[in-house]
């Protein structure tokens, strides 16, 4: 969870039918609606309910034809689309993907505010209680919503597939429940759900008595949990022999990894966790204005022999929220907001970082978990949030919530970049635009 506060305003950055996919003429120049080379299909995730600049100023910029929306990328392009209720109020982990790939799953982190709402005074408060959870079918040339239910927690943080499962883990703000594992059908629809009392390790310092997101390991058997944004703990999740999940034990003592966690991923092998610290440490006010680095983390979870503990830290670029791993976990492409999101005023116009958001790609070593960085761009754009990898690991998808200025601020855009089997990120100077407000993008598997 996000929250900046400048000034009076608050800055807090994110943090069924099918819906007819929207035609965007975008007024970037020289790349503009030029497909990206991108190998296989990804699926972007649109919160159209505000502009970034409304944790700032409170406008909310609506505009017609504005929904939240799911959009299927194949080969760089898109292709359909479908509404589906999001919020950007969350780390970006509240989209997911099936196994197999024939489904899809996104949760509501906050509700909608009534229609003609053009402004808030407080845009992290004053949005709903979320509780929707959609599940959506996906196929080779469209997506369309096959469910949607209430998912049995308020404002969910993240949710998962349990991989060769037909259960998705969700993370949820309601005490007692906070993990809820929800069984789906072959045809998208709930069945039944089974609710864990996390017993999370809070602390008396801690600011967010909540659970922030839950990441199941490749096997199913473990979970990470960010504990209020500060903390990491580790579960072990049994189940029967008949496929029902049973218990949800802690697994060893809580680890603080950095200052701010957000979003958790496994390593394909499940050896490693990778986490983002985006450093910022509810310091608020105009503390932001000079926000240091965050950095990714990768952690080596608890064994019978020793409690979980850091392996490798790596500078990540400022307020780094999402990040990815290539399929063979040997890279790691993290997407860092820099200052992009300060509010338009005057005084900030020329303010360092503001302007362009940062990609830096690592190297992950499978044996040690070594992260060592290999290169770094910039690019424009306001508020990234998440970055994908390609089924080859040759190029990256990043979602740009808007641009600043004019009729791109009224559309979100995906950017694409190539890998250079070096190591070197080139910038394709291609981008797609789709529905205001991408934060969360997923892969779909081949």
């Amino acid at each position: 969870m996000k929250r900046f506060w400048l000034g009076a305003g608050a800055c807090a950055v994110g943090l069924g039918a099918c819906a007819s996919l929207a035609s965007f003429e975008s007024d970037d120049p020289g790349f503009a609606d030029r497909s990206g080379q991108f190998e296989g299909r990804f699926l972007a995730l649109s919160d159209a309910s505000m502009a970034g600049s409304a944790y700032a100023d409170g406008k909310l910029e609506p505009f017609e034809g504005a929904q939240d929306q799911l959009t299927l990328f194949e080969n760089g392009r898109p292709v359909s689309a479908a509404e589906a209720s999001n919020s950007v109020i969350s780390w970006p982990q509240v989209l997911a993907v099936s196994p197999d790939g024939k489904m899809a799953a996104t949760v509501e982190s906050r509700g909608n505010l009534d229609a003609g709402t053009d402004a808030v005074g407080n845009a992290y408060v004053e949005f709903p209680v979320g509780q929707q959870l959609t599940v959506l079918a996906v196929d080779d040339a469209s997506v369309s919503v096959r469910s949607i239910t209430p998912v049995g927690g308020a404002n969910p943080q993240s949710v998962e597939f349990i991989a060769n499962r037909s259960w998705l883990a969700v993370a949820t703000e309601t005490a007692g429940s906070e993990l809820i594992l929800v069984q789906i059908s072959p045809d998208g629809v709930p069945q039944q759900s089974v609710a864990f009392n996390l017993k999370p390790p809070f602390e008396a310092s801690d600011t967010e008595l909540f659970l922030r997101a839950v990441s199941v390991s490749p096997d199913g058997t473990r979970l990470a949990a960010n504990i209020a944004n500060k903390r990491l703990q580790f579960y072990t999740l049994q189940w029967s022999d008949d496929g029902k999940p049973l218990t949800v034990v802690a697994d060893g003592p809580p680890l603080e990894p950095g200052k701010r966690v957000a979003t958790l991923r496994w390593t394909p092998d499940g050896r490693y966790l990778v986490a983002a610290d985006v450093g910022d440490s509810d310091s608020g006010g105009a503390a932001m204005l000079f926000l240091a680095e965050g950095h990714l983390t990768v952690i080596a979870p608890p064994s019978a022999a020793a409690a979980a503990k850091v392996v490798s830290r790596a500078k990540a670029g400022i307020f780094p929220e999402g990040f990815a791993l290539s399929e063979d976990g040997s890279r790691v492409a993290a997407i860092a907001m820099e200052r992009t999101y300060l509010p338009q005023l005057p005084f900030l116009s020329n303010w360092p970082r503001r302007r362009s958001y940062a990609l830096t790609l690592y190297a992950l070593d499978p044996g040690t978990g070594a992260l060592t960085p290999l290169d770094r761009v910039r690019a424009a754009g306001i508020l990234p949030e998440d970055v994908i990898f390609d089924a080859a690991g040759q190029n990256l998808a990043v979602a740009v919530f808007h641009r600043r200025k004019g009729d791109d601020r009224l559309r979100g855009f995906i950017d694409f970049f190539a890998v250079s089997p070096e190591g070197k990120l080139i910038p394709q100077n291609a981008t797609q635009a789709v529905m205001r407000g991408p934060h969360d993008l997923v892969r779909l598997p081949e």
